[in-house]
């Protein structure tokens, strides 16, 4: 397991290059970590993420769509 297996970079996150993950914009990251919503740790300067923490912000947060009223 190398060093990009562990962590998830703002980058990565913002391309969609994470598969099974949704698509972040850095702006929304900003914003996610300022609110604390989303965890997140740094190496150096460095801004990291777990698959985990992401995975769990999700699940916390996505709304189900409601049916239209007929």
């Amino acid at each position: 397991m190398s060093f990009e297996d562990l962590w998830i970079f703002p980058k990565d996150l913002a391309e969609g290059n994470i598969e099974g993950l949704p698509k972040m914009s850095i702006q929304l990251q900003n914003s996610l970590r300022k609110s604390r919503k989303l965890t997140y740790s740094k190496l150096g300067r460095n801004i990291v993420y777990k698959r985990v923490w992401i995975e769990k912000y999700l699940e916390n947060n996505i709304r189900k769509a409601q049916p239209k009223a007929e």
